[in-house]
């Protein structure tokens, strides 16, 4: 399990959803992951803990100086938002860009990405809204201007949207409407803490709130605390009633009882990740609503005035809410998974965790057709904005797979029980689907690091909320497990008549088919870190993960090693620990890195608002940080 909160609380304590997962002890932050399947990694972090407070500690100097780096990086960045001035204007819609232009492109897409999965709005009723915004006539002397609710929800959507652009907007690069996107996120945070608690109790607020959960999620702005704000979500939908079906409520119009639908799935559907995410309980079960999936419909047929509701169109029909209809089909299994699995003890029989795993498959293969087919996502942006919802609908039900057969896969460290074989198998099939859009990047990531920076990942890979990243993580980390295991496994005997060799082929290339997939996993962290300065444990642990679940495989796969550019070196993990964190130093000083940790060192020599940072005597940060400085300046054009 795993405890934060620091010494002296009373510590949170995950489940089994989450990769920090302890088993039944309370350790240190050593997870289920690295204890049995991985000893020498656990051997490794065991002696980290032990003498990293050692002034002359050696072994480990690397790795403290990227995290000193990484520190004042952090410091930075909270001192920077900290003498800045009033970041939350009383009105918000003086945050509201003044170039149309940003706004459109942001607005484009949301629409085209986001609420085709969870629906949250009402396209054209809001895009009314919006074109009214920009009349002249609602920008003169005597104008009333648009309206908070409109701001806040118009806001939390281009938030939302910051983190898919691909160039500058209206010159404007990404990285800074990420920085606008944290600060519209806590202007709207702070309007709805204004409102009283029955002015919150509405569904405009209530969209509000979902939107900003998105946010959240996409930009990676305290995305850990999803739960606690979906749990409260969850309530204050109960509290207006989105639980019951709005048939049960005479004279509700068939358009506000389809809104009331779509919000009700969306709000349990984000309190489910969040549950997931965080090893923590869902709020509610399957029988505590009894409110109906919505209508597979076009926002352009359910019209505000209209007595009568619009024919629903079939499943097959591809639609702005065919994703969420899809969606709702799995919803009562996955709630049980995520009951079961993050209960303190898990008392299912194995037969039930199979019968959970096959109504997940069986539901799933009833999904539209285009969510579940194999169509890539190429250059053109039309067909990525539809594979963001392909993407992402497998990426919730895979989810949910791994976290169910987790917990057996794991256990195969311990006693290779054979019962546990259908376990092992969907772990790693439901891990390579999870990094199969990776492999869309991996011509132009081979290509050397001087393309790197020109990698274009597909929508659902630049969502930087920890959900994505951990799942993408533990992914990763699955199939390294699986490379030992299957170092471990007893080779069949070949059958008379048999070709070996041909036996020898097929096995040597399912191992080089999983290498392949840890290895793209590998550049996407470092993608994560070179451009957001983020991800900087997943980059080191999955790399010290895959050094050793490499030190394990058999040396008919030398051939890949020796052709493997960055992994070719020793796999002894005292090795690959300080050549991780180099190359985690050396990204993040890359693309202005280097120049915030200048800033930072301003600070600290005018300031004496930063605590000291205790560097191992063996690597001085300064001279570390002048190292890094000339191999970042020498490879400059």
């Amino acid at each position: 399990m795993d405890r934060r909160g620091g010494p002296g609380t009373s510590g949170e304590v995950t489940g089994r959803s989450r990769w920090t997962w302890q088993g039944e002890s309370c350790d240190r932050r050593v997870s289920l992951l690295t204890s049995f399947q991985f000893p020498d990694l656990k051997a490794h972090l065991e002696e980290y803990h032990r003498v990293k407070k050692q002034q002359t500690e050696s072994t480990f100097s690397e790795y403290l100086v990227m995290k000193s780096v990484k520190k004042r990086m952090r410091m930075t960045a909270r001192y920077h938002t900290k003498i800045q001035p009033t970041l939350y204007p009383p009105v918000l819609e003086t945050l509201i860009p003044d170039d149309r232009t940003v706004a459109d492109q942001l607005v484009d897409l949301y629409f085209s990405t986001f609420e085709t999965t969870f629906r949250i709005l009402h396209v054209p009723q809001f895009l009314e809204e919006y074109n009214d915004h920009w009349h002249p006539d609602n920008h003169g002397p005597m104008s009333t201007g648009c309206g908070d609710i409109f701001a806040a929800k118009l806001l939390s959507l281009m938030a939302c949207a910051t983190c898919l652009v691909d160039t500058a907007v209206s010159g404007e690069d990404s990285q800074s409407l990420n920085e606008k996107a944290k600060s519209w996120i806590g202007a709207v945070v702070s309007w709805v803490k204004t409102l009283t608690s029955r002015a919150r109790l509405t569904l405009d607020v209530i969209q509000v709130k979902c939107l900003l959960l998105l946010a959240r999620q996409a930009v990676g702005h305290e995305g850990d605390l999803a739960w606690l704000a979906a749990g409260s979500l969850v309530r204050e939908a109960i509290t207006i009633g989105l639980h019951r079906d709005p048939s049960h409520f005479k004279g509700l119009s068939p358009y506000w009882g389809e809104i009331r639908r779509r919000l009700w799935l969306t709000i349990i559907e984000l309190d489910l990740q969040a549950a997931l995410g965080t090893g923590a309980p869902v709020t509610l079960s399957e029988d505590e609503y009894d409110c109906a999936p919505p209508s597979n419909i076009d926002d352009e047929d359910l019209l505000m005035d209209s007595p009568v509701a619009p024919t629903p169109k079939p499943i097959t029909v591809l639609t702005r809410t065919a994703f969420q209809a899809s969606l709702a089909q799995t919803m009562g299994v996955r709630i049980n998974i995520a009951k079961a699995v993050n209960r303190v003890r898990l008392t299912l029989s194995y037969q039930q965790i199979l019968d959970l795993s096959e109504m997940l498959t069986t539901q799933l293969a009833k999904g539209h057709p285009a969510l579940i087919g194999g169509d890539s996502c190429e250059t053109d942006s039309r067909r990525c904005r539809l594979a963001f919802r392909q993407s992402l609908f497998l990426f919730l039900i895979y989810r949910c797979l791994l976290t169910l057969h987790r917990p057996f896969f794991l256990s195969l460290a311990e006693t290779r029980n054979e019962t546990y074989a259908f376990s092992r198998q969907m772990c790693v099939q439901a891990s390579l689907a999870l990094l199969a859009p990776l492999e869309i990047s991996a011509d132009h990531l081979d290509r050397g690091p001087d393309k790197e920076q020109g990698t274009v990942y597909p929508y659902l890979l630049r969502l930087r909320g920890g959900m994505f990243r951990d799942e993408f993580f533990h992914a990763a980390a699955t199939l390294c497990f699986e490379l030992r295991l299957q170092a471990k496994d007893k080779p069949l005997l070949p059958l008379p008549g048999s070709v070996q060799g041909f036996m020898d082929k097929t096995t040597s290339y399912q191992r080089t088919a999983l290498v392949h997939n840890v290895e793209n996993a590998i550049r996407y962290f470092e993608s994560k870190v070179r451009k957001e300065k983020q991800a900087c444990k997943a980059f080191m642990l999955l790399h010290m993960v895959f050094n050793s679940a490499q030190s394990q495989m058999p040396s008919s796969n030398s051939e890949h090693r020796a052709s493997s550019g960055t992994h070719s070196e020793s796999f002894d993990l005292n090795d690959a620990c300080p050549r991780a964190a180099r190359r985690c130093r050396e990204l993040l000083l890359a693309d202005g890195g280097l120049l915030y940790l200048q800033e930072a060192e301003g600070w600290l020599s005018s300031s004496g608002g930063f605590p000291s940072i205790v560097c191992p005597a063996s690597t001085p940060l300064t001279n570390s940080v002048n190292a890094d400085r000339s191999a970042v300046e020498s490879r400059r054009p």
